[in-house]
């Protein structure tokens, strides 16, 4: 899902998307990047975009809301 207004994690950085959704068949496997727990690509999951105003974009997958929520925390501390 496109956000409607990114929202800044600080400097250049933009969360545009965030999605959950798992991939059929897919047997690549992901370190959440809060935890360090595994990421199945076929089990559901949550993908955030992230965009840099110099046009870099990167995506970040997390095991649950809960290490979603804690990353944007820490992402967006002053």
């Amino acid at each position: 899902m496109k956000l409607p207004t990114p929202y800044a994690l600080g400097g250049t950085y933009y969360v545009e998307t965030v999605s959950v959704g798992k991939q059929t068949d897919n047997e690549t496997v992901r370190d959440c990047v809060v935890c360090g727990g595994h990421v199945y690509a076929d089990d559901w999951h949550l993908v955030v975009g992230v965009v840099d105003t110099t046009g870099d974009r990167q995506r970040h997958h997390h095991c649950s809301d809960d290490c979603l929520t804690e990353w944007l925390t820490l992402m967006t501390a002053a």
